[in-house]
This record gives structure tokens, sequence and C-alpha cells, in this order.
């Protein structure tokens, strides 16, 4: 039986599942890019597809986690209300015609998957024969979206030609920042202070925004729980700006990553998907909107389609000792954790 901390975070899981019909609003941001060009016509498809998958995925990992701690009514509750977003979310608009109906067959399906589960029980035959049905309709699903909207298809770029497009060194100009990086081992406060003296004189949103990650992530790398907020704080000061730069992607994912740091670790801890979906659309919309201006840009569409298609944090992976979190947390900061 999961203790009293966890409980009260089931609880808490299944009252903020009502919240997920808020993706309209998402939705309608875009709609304030009013150009119809095919290009961008098509990213919309594809941000709002991928959005209504990790709404999905979403919600079945909260149920797998319910599935065998809470009551029958606590589920029935859980369920409704996730029937309840996805009817919401059939109401996405689609350009590609075809796009949509397949979206509308996945969400229909999972519908009935879910009134299934409801009314013979999540252990039940019945469920268990739906859903391997069910999955084969999704992978199928998942297969024909990756097939009809791959990266190639929008960016022509080698993984070497996107590293040489993507280095830092690219950007900076300070004529200080070397004698920062000589001075980060040696006397690390004074390091700080002279980033930070780097990052005020600094006027280049792109420029700026790599003195930004590289102050939150030195934070970062030398928390010990205590400077969680001060790294927060500065990956976010460069999201709220609704700004473009090459590195939102980088941003958003370390920002997301801090968070989950404190909200826990385990399969069961509090992980609020919906947080970082509505910051990933933030970043999305900022990059969306410079792609309007600039349809050539090539670094800022693979930008785009890294925010739009990359998984939520999920509680049941390949780490089988706690959410997927951790892996991508060690993924971004290296030997970062002291914990």
């Amino acid at each position: 039986m999961l203790n009293l901390k966890y409980k009260f975070a089931i609880i808490f899981f299944i009252s903020l599942a009502c919240v997920l019909n808020s993706n309209a609003q998402t939705f309608d941001a875009f709609e304030t890019v009013s150009s119809k060009t095919k290009l961008i016509n098509d990213l919309k498809d594809i941000y709002r597809a991928y959005q209504i998958n990790h709404k999905i995925a979403d919600q079945k990992e909260l149920i797998d986690l319910s599935a065998g701690t809470e009551s029958k009514k606590d589920l029935t509750n859980l369920l409704n209300s996730d029937i309840k977003s996805c009817d919401s979310l059939k109401k996405t608009h689609f350009f590609n015609d075809t796009l949509n109906k397949q979206v509308e067959k996945y969400i229909t399906l999972t519908v009935q998957n879910y009134q299934v589960g409801k009314q013979n029980g999540l252990h039940s035959a019945k469920f268990k024969s739906d859903y391997n049905g069910y999955e084969k309709a999704a992978n199928k699903y998942y297969s024909y979206l990756g097939s009809t909207y791959p990266m190639e298809r929008f960016v022509n770029l080698t993984e070497d030609e996107y590293w040489k497009l993507n280095a830092k060194s690219n950007y900076i100009k300070s004529s200080d920042f070397s004698k920062y990086t000589g001075l980060k081992k040696k006397n690390p406060k004074e390091a700080l202070d002279l980033l930070k003296a780097i990052i005020e004189r600094t006027k280049d949103f792109q420029e700026y925004s790599i003195y930004q990650i590289e102050l939150a992530d030195q934070y970062e790398k030398e928390s010990d729980g205590d400077t969680h907020e001060a790294a927060l704080k500065d990956y976010k000061s460069i999201l709220d700006q609704h700004k473009y730069s090459i590195y939102l992607f980088e941003t958003w994912v370390k920002w997301r990553a801090v968070v989950q740091r404190t909200k826990g670790l385990s399969k069961s801890s509090d992980i609020p998907n919906d947080l970082y979906d509505h910051v990933r659309a933030q970043a999305a919309l900022t990059i969306l909107r410079h792609i309007e201006k600039n349809p050539t840009d090539r670094m800022a569409i693979n930008e785009f389609l890294l925010v739009a298609t990359h998984d939520i944090v999920k509680r049941f992976g390949e780490y089988s000792y706690g959410n997927q979190s951790t892996i991508e947390y060690h993924e971004l900061f290296d030997d970062a954790s002291k914990k």
C-alpha cells in the first residue's frame, strides 16, 4: 500500500486530470500565427497531433499508477474525467483531412478502451483483450504519423551540420567569456559574478540565452538541493521573454528536468506534465512565429519539431527504479547530481 504522501499525490493527480480540456486554449494560440503556407499549416498539424498523443500518454500513465491502489469509485471518476478530456480533444483543428481522420479514430478507440475499463474493470479479461487491439491500432497510427511527417521532410540537415550550427561558440562574442571559463574551477564565485556581468551587458538574445543557460547550469551542477530555485529562475527568464533562440528546446527541457527534480523521482511522484506542456506550447509558439517570418531557417524548423515531438515525463519506462526524468536529468547534466 502506498504511504499517505503518495496517496494524497494520486488524489491530486485525479483532480488535476479535469484541467486537460484546457488544451483548446493552447491550440487557439497557434492561430495567432496567421500565415497559411503549407509549411506553417503542417507544423501546426504536427504540434497538435503530438500534443494529443502527449495528453493521452499522460492519462494512461496515471491510469496504470492508480489501477492497483485506488478504489473502484476513484478509478471511475478518473476514467470519466479522461473520457471528457478526450471528447474535447476531438475539437482540435487539423489542416490535413487524412490526419484529422486518423487522430479522430485514435481518440475514439482511446475512449472506447476507457469505457471498457470503466464497465469491466482494469484487470478484467475484456479490458485486456480490448487493450491489445487498441495498442495495435495505436501503433499503426503512430507509424502513420512518423512516416507522414518525418524530420527530413522539413529539414535537410545531417547530424554533423546540426551540431556545427548548434555550437555555442558560433554566437559567443564577449571577450570576457574565456576569462570566465578559466575562472570556473579556480574561483567559482568570482566566475559567476563575471558571468552575471557579461549577461547584464549582452543585448543579442541568442548570445544572452547562451550565458543565461550557462549560469543556470552552474547553479544546478553545484546544487545540493538549495540552488534548484536559482537555476529554475534563470532558465525561465529565457522562456518568459518569448524571443527566438536556437536554444529554446535546451532551455525548456533543462527547466523541466530541474522542476521534476524538486517534485520527486519515484513512479508515484507528482509529475505535472500539464505544466510542462503549457511551457512547451509557449516555446513552440515563439519558434513558430519566428518561422513565419523566416520560412527557410532550418535550425528554427528543427527546433520546433524537437519541442513538438519530445516525450512527456513518463512514470514507466526503461528506468525501473523511478520515473524517467532521472535518465533525462543525467543526460543533460552528466554527473551534476550529488544525490
